[in-house]
């Protein structure tokens, strides 16, 4: 019997030869024949693949050719799949930290601890200072439209109140059974009492459409409005981390 022994540099060459088809399947036809020494660009891996398949362009005798190559053998894509995966381990930079918004500035005179009793004749005290914001609403009993800011407001009393708001009324009305007379049909859940001082003109509040004012736990009444809205954004601005 005779052993054919071929030369070791034959037999390296040609299992180093990998051909380069016109797609990703072992019957696609072959557009040329690559050795690992041929200039090859990966251009990128094509994903779905049973077979490893890796899209390429290499250049022979001066003509480019573009198909792709089945398998991960070639050092080129060896080294292509390092590079990938030491791209997918790098660490995502965090999102630049949100700017926190300046804190409100005042926009009238400090309100100032009041001490008094309510229209049923309890005590009340408003101490802005003993919570995060405290809202101060100054309204005439007598005016629908000052009935219906009040009412308004309910919600975001109700929105804040876990939240550490403390909520109070300060009412224009002859008497406190003339205001109670009101009050009685509009559900309020936070203390309302006369303004017997005139502290809405101190503040310059309009009764008549009702005004509210968001104090701070310096003090610091950091808005007046007679739009609900306006004033839930205030609180919310005062209460943001």
């Amino acid at each position: 019997m005779r052993v054919l022994i071929l030369p070791v540099a034959f037999i390296a060459g040609a299992l180093a030869s990998v051909p380069v088809r016109d797609g990703c399947s072992d019957d696609a036809a072959i557009l040329a024949t690559v050795q690992e020494s041929d200039a090859i660009q990966v251009r990128h891996g094509v994903v779905g693949e049973t077979i490893p398949c890796y899209a390429v362009s290499v250049t022979q005798a001066g003509k480019e050719v573009h198909g792709f190559i089945l398998g991960s053998t070639l050092p080129v894509i060896q080294q292509f799949e390092r590079t990938r995966a030491q791209e997918s381990r790098a660490s995502v930079p965090a999102p630049p930290p949100e700017e926190k918004k300046a804190p409100l500035q005042p926009v009238g005179p400090p309100f100032e601890p009041w001490n008094g009793v309510d229209t049923n004749g309890k005590r009340m005290q408003i101490s802005p200072g003993s919570a995060p914001v405290t809202l101060v609403t100054f309204w005439s009993a007598h005016s629908g439209a000052a009935r219906r800011f009040v009412a308004n407001l309910m919600k975001t009393e109700s929105e804040f109140r876990v939240r550490g708001l403390k909520s109070f009324g300060l009412v224009e009305a002859p008497s406190a059974g003339r205001a109670n007379y009101y009050l009685d049909d509009m559900g309020l859940d936070c203390p309302q009492a006369l303004d017997r001082q005139g502290l809405a003109a101190k503040y310059n509040a309009d009764t008549l459409k009702g005004t509210a004012l968001v104090v701070d736990a310096s003090n610091n009444v950091v808005a007046i409005s007679s739009n609900p809205a306006e004033i839930r954004a205030a609180i919310a601005r005062v209460l943001a981390p």
